[in-house]
């Protein structure tokens, strides 16, 4: 049995806890015992992400972030000596950590403790003064751990022209699949779209992420303005919440678009909404290997995507989806009202979506790639991973 220290800070619900997520769900935990330890806010509520390891069986350490809701100066010494302690006193073969807080607090309490060290890089983000501190700190503390899985090649590239060595990093895409039956499909479909007073045939496209700069909503909703010049109309389903809420709600008011663009604020389960969508869109101006996106196309949902980071990987352009330029509203537009006009390359498009995840980003063969790492790693040693 190898025992697998798994660090990670789920304040919200989104690509890199759903990443999390999937793996924990499907690791064969007959040979590996997965102990995830939270780092969370002590003044919420257990977050979404808690509640579903419980559901799976899993036990878990909760360590808080900080003690107080304002700027707490010690809060990461604090944090990774909590680590250390849990660390030394678990007899753990290995520490797996996702994102920059958990690497920054759990990579040196690793390092010094002796146990291999993993990091699932899942990209930056660059705005904020105090995120920027916090990506260059985890770029550095990254050179202690043993192996990095970077989620996209870009990422990869962007690791390495930070300083560090391309040999111990791994391209891992993340994965996605469905297990919706056709009929489930079509039954909430239904559901979600009675839910919002949206009619079984208008036509929804929509997205689903959190609402910051970088997910780029705002071009989605400047898409769905050229509506007007166009004559067909068709509803646009935004699915999420951030800090970019009030300013989109704005935009869609300004736009006159109040009838037409529907908010659903935050969803526990955003995967269980897909269905109630005609097209996928993905306006972000930064991804590494997108859940949402994935997601969608194991669904069999047509998809338009920003050609940025991981998306690229996963898209050939006009054959299982469609890539736009970042940034360009007016190319969004156009390529939905294409799908509009034409039914028949929406069905091909969603039968070669279906096909790219099943073949090249399913969960079984995702999770034995990382089974295998751990495995090699555990043994004392890390030839590369194959396929």
């Amino acid at each position: 049995m190898i025992r697998v220290a798994y660090i990670l800070t789920p304040i919200t619900f989104g690509g890199s806890e759903k990443v999390s997520l999937n793996f924990l769900r499907h690791v064969n935990r007959e040979r590996y015992e997965i102990f995830p330890i939270l780092l969370v806010r002590p003044w919420e509520n257990d977050p979404y992400f808690a509640c579903e390891l419980r559901r799976c069986g899993y036990h878990f350490e909760r360590v808080p972030v900080a003690v107080r809701r304002d700027a707490d100066p010690f809060r990461v010494p604090r944090v990774a000596g909590r680590i250390f302690a849990l660390l030394r006193g678990g007899s753990f073969h290995l520490v797996h950590t996702h994102g920059y807080f958990a690497d920054i607090c759990g990579l040196p309490a690793a390092r010094l403790l002796g146990i291999p060290g993993i990091s699932t890089c899942h990209g930056y983000i660059s705005n904020g003064g105090n995120l920027k501190l916090y990506n260059m700190l985890d770029k550095i503390v990254l050179r202690l751990c043993t192996r990095i899985m970077a989620v996209s090649e870009g990422i990869r590239g962007d690791l390495m022209i930070s300083g560090l060595d391309g040999g111990r990093i791994d391209v891992v895409h993340n994965a996605a699949g469905s297990t919706l039956k056709e009929e489930d499909f079509h039954r909430l479909r239904l559901e979600k779209r009675s839910s919002l007073s949206i009619g079984a045939d208008e036509f929804v496209a929509g997205f689903a992420g959190r609402l910051s700069q970088e997910k780029g909503a705002r071009y989605l909703i400047e898409a769905a303005s050229e509506m007007k010049h166009h004559g067909k109309r068709y509803k646009l389903l935004i699915m999420g919440d951030g800090p970019e809420r009030e300013c989109l709600s704005s935009m869609v008011k300004k736009a006159g678009l109040d009838r037409d663009v529907l908010f659903t604020g935050f969803l526990e389960n955003s995967e269980e909404w897909l269905p109630a969508l005609d097209i996928f869109v993905l306006p972000s101006l930064t991804e590494g290997t997108p859940m949402a996106l994935l997601e969608a196309m194991a669904m069999g949902i047509p998809v338009i995507a920003s050609a940025v980071g991981g998306v690229p990987d996963v898209i050939e352009d006009g054959i299982n989806g469609f890539l736009v330029p970042p940034g360009e509203s007016r190319a969004i537009h156009e390529r939905i009202m294409l799908l509009i006009d034409k039914p028949d390359q929406m069905k091909r498009l969603s039968r070669a979506g279906k096909e790219t995840v099943n073949s090249r980003y399913n969960v079984r063969d995702w999770c034995r790639r990382i089974e295998q790492m751990y495995d090699s790693l555990a043994e004392g040693g890390y030839r590369g991973m194959h396929a």
